[in-house]
């Protein structure tokens, strides 16, 4: 494994490379794959801020690569490193589905507008060779940074992870009950929203946004509303162990941790893009914005859920052994 380690961080550096690079460049004044006529050479302070502030958060992902992989990186306290790695899954999941879709969408069809950045309008705003190039970084981000990820959580929490889903009766979970029912009526409109343009239907949206591309991207963000409530309801407290005694803790940690860091984190890229891109109506409408401020409220309640649940899970062996699960850790 520290083999694999070796291998991947640098590539993970490397996936970064063309993303980091071209931020830097239109920083610095140029205008390479923006063509004539787009939106973003009138960007102004607005778009300045918004290319620094995704440098930094390139950055940032050389700094989880390093914490991942060094020896220092264990000292790290876990919430601090726990919120850089929820966001990157949060972030970085939909193009693991969308962008590949997209991408065959194109070769297929011959419709270039699919292979753009999620927008049926992407090639009016870049050439459609930075989508290319970008998203395939991201890609392997993905990829490279989950294995990492995966190998550092399996052996710094794996005894946790590798835990019965529900190792004891508990009746304490009527509180958390409510907030997942809470957080299913504020995901709603951001579900049906979400699931009609998915199935082509353009109400609420601007020309630039509709399109095939968008369409997958819509379908995706649907699947990811699925993946984290169910991951979300199944970690709750249940008031007996029927059915769930041969379940481990890390799959159903996992859809929660990815499914609620999609939500929250592009639901509140999509609403913060959509505020500074000018005026309403015209780069968004009220109905967008609607549904992204409800995607992002609903995945960081459901992250509080599941972290709540987290530290009640972390704190079960030493308040009242699991049998058993001696064994199972030592194994």
């Amino acid at each position: 494994m520290e083999r694999t380690r070796k291998i991947l961080a640098p590539l993970t550096v490397a996936a970064c490379l063309p993303y980091l690079t071209l931020k830097v460049l239109w920083l610095s004044g140029s205008h390479i794959g923006i063509p004539e006529g787009s939106r973003l050479l009138d960007g102004g302070a607005t778009l300045w801020i918004v290319n620094a502030l995704t440098v930094a958060m390139d950055g940032a992902v050389i700094l989880l690569v390093l914490t991942l992989t060094r020896p220092w990186g264990r000292r790290v306290p876990g919430p601090l490193l726990a919120l850089p790695m929820w966001i990157a899954c949060g972030l970085l999941g939909p193009i693991v589905v969308a962008f590949p879709l997209q991408t065959v969408y194109t070769v297929l069809t011959g419709d270039s507008a699919a292979g753009g950045g999620g927008d049926g309008g992407a090639d009016e705003l870049l050439d459609s060779w930075v989508w290319t190039l970008v998203y395939t970084g991201f890609l392997a981000q993905a990829i490279t940074l989950s294995v990492l990820s995966v190998l550092y959580v399996r052996d710094r929490w794996g005894p946790l992870l590798r835990s019965p889903l529900h190792p004891r009766a508990d009746g304490t979970g009527a509180a958390a009950r409510w907030g997942l029912a809470g957080a299913s009526l504020v995901v709603l409109p951001a579900l049906v929203a979400h699931t009609l343009w998915a199935a082509g239907s353009e109400a609420g949206l601007t020309a630039e946004h509709s399109g095939n591309a968008s369409r997958i991207t819509d379908a995706t963000f649907v699947l990811y509303v699925v993946i984290a409530f169910v991951g979300v309801g199944r970690l709750l407290p249940r008031g007996s162990r029927k059915g769930h005694s041969d379940a481990r803790l890390w799959p159903t940690l996992t859809a929660a941790w990815v499914g609620s860091g999609v939500l929250a984190c592009w639901g509140g890229w999509l609403l913060m893009g959509a505020l500074s891109s000018g005026s309403l109506g015209e780069n968004a409408t009220a109905t967008m914005l609607l549904a992204y401020a409800c995607q992002a409220l609903a995945g960081l309640l459901l992250a509080a859920l599941g972290a709540q649940q987290l530290r009640r899970r972390a704190r079960v062996p030493a308040s009242r052994p699991v049998p058993g699960a001696a064994v199972r850790q030592n194994a």
